[in-house]
């Protein structure tokens, strides 16, 4: 099966938020993209993290969720739960080769909980077909992707790409590509 040309990701949501301004910036970004790629003439998903691992909500509707973004003409392909890419985390975690950065995580996995960088890297890594799993469907898998995220997800970012660089999966990197929202820094 052909890959996609594309995977992008917008409108990335906390379970214990509501939607707000990051998000309809999300929107209006992906419409830029989409002009700007041209991506009437190429292939491409839309994809969205929940986070219910960071900050769990059992509350959290999704459907409501889904039925906003597809009002705003944005439907989701995918949508996943950060919590089910545990397994991919896992894998992840035994594909780094630096023996360190893989000790590191490994104990603050133990002590505390699985950290973000993780997740960016399992999650990429997926989306690009590297690992393969159930949760993202080959007909989801792309040649590049796109992240469309709050600016304050910088550093994390970049500790995924540390990670992904650490496995022999590294030409992965060159295949991302982001457009962050301007806002907010936690650095």
């Amino acid at each position: 099966m052909s890959k996609k040309d594309f995977s992008i990701e917008y409108a990335h949501i906390y379970t214990n938020d509501k939607i707000g301004e990051e998000h309809k910036l999300s929107l209006e970004i992906l419409n830029e993209i989409k002009k700007e790629k041209n991506l009437t003439n190429r292939t491409s998903s839309l994809v969205v993290m929940v986070d219910d691992y960071s900050f769990p909500d059992l509350t959290f509707d999704y459907q409501s969720f889904i039925q906003w973004l597809s009002e705003e003409g944005h439907a989701p392909d995918l949508i996943l739960k950060e919590s089910q890419l545990i397994p991919i985390c896992d894998k992840v975690l035994t594909s780094i080769e630096n023996e360190s950065l893989q000790e590191e995580i490994s104990s603050y996995i133990s002590t505390k909980k699985y950290p973000c960088s993780l997740f960016i890297a399992a999650w990429y890594l997926a989306r690009l077909g590297y690992i393969s799993t159930s949760l993202v469907p080959q007909n989801f898998i792309a040649q590049r992707l796109i992240n469309i995220l709050p600016e304050s997800f910088k550093s994390f970012e970049e500790k995924g790409l540390e990670i992904i660089r650490s496995t022999k999966y590294k030409e992965a990197v060159g295949q991302i590509e982001y457009k962050f929202i301007p806002g907010r820094k936690l650095d």
